[in-house]
């Protein structure tokens, strides 16, 4: 789940979307003192900021899907909160789909609450209180992932939109080639003449953009 993009109209806006194209780091903490202080950090250098005071408001903002403007993401994530807690949190946005990297902030959670939140994929696990260079670090680390997955993300859509536009058979040969048949076996297969699944192969492998069996793979492994 992704929310839709957000268009620049106004000079203000060109500014804000300069702070996107940095970072979106959303803020969930449901301590005033360090919500405030570690969104001031942040804003001050530069990074486009939201902050929560609860995991059910955070929730709201995604239910919500506003338009954002264009780039990476990431969540730093209180672990004990009145209400959901940050663990918690994490697990319900693996199963809505929603994929940030996390990064968790606490003041006194025990070694087994650090496990389960890396384990279920967390970047990192601060200790309160940390220094601004440590926190910067690990932001920047988060949004360089979230732009890693984006940039996977766009190849995997990319590969579905020129499979998709293959045509039954071709898409029916695609496979057979990706498994390692010959022109005259598939050729065998299918009850067509070889020379018919040379001409499909020749057009399925234009529209993929793939230039060898290798690439037709890569491909195939993005779509299926």
């Amino acid at each position: 789940m992704s929310h839709p993009v957000r268009k620049v109209v106004t000079v203000h806006d060109e500014r804000e979307a300069a702070r996107y194209a940095h970072g979106h780091v959303c803020v969930v903490d449901d301590d005033d003192a360090v919500r405030v202080a570690v969104a001031a950090m942040l804003d001050h250098e530069g990074y486009a900021v939201s902050s929560f005071a609860s995991a059910e408001s955070y929730l709201d903002f995604e239910a919500r899907n506003e338009p954002l403007f264009p780039g990476p993401r990431c969540l730093l994530l209180d672990v004990k909160m009145p209400g959901e807690s940050g663990l918690e949190l994490q697990r319900r946005l693996a199963t809505l789909g929603i994929a940030l990297p996390v990064v968790f902030m606490s003041g006194g959670s025990s070694a087994a609450e650090a496990v389960q939140a890396m384990k279920a994929g967390a970047l990192d696990f601060l200790i309160k209180p940390f220094d601004d260079d440590e926190l910067l670090a690990v932001v920047d680390r988060a949004l360089a992932r979230s732009a890693e997955d984006e940039k996977a993300n766009l190849s995997v859509q990319e590969a579905a939109r020129r499979f998709a536009s293959l045509s039954a058979r071709e898409a029916q040969i695609a496979r057979f080639v990706s498994s390692g048949l010959q022109n005259q076996q598939i050729a065998g297969e299918l009850g067509i003449a070889e020379r018919t699944v040379k001409l499909h192969r020749m057009h399925m492998m234009r529209k993929l953009g793939a230039s060898n069996v290798i690439e037709l793979i890569r491909i195939l492994d993005n779509v299926e």
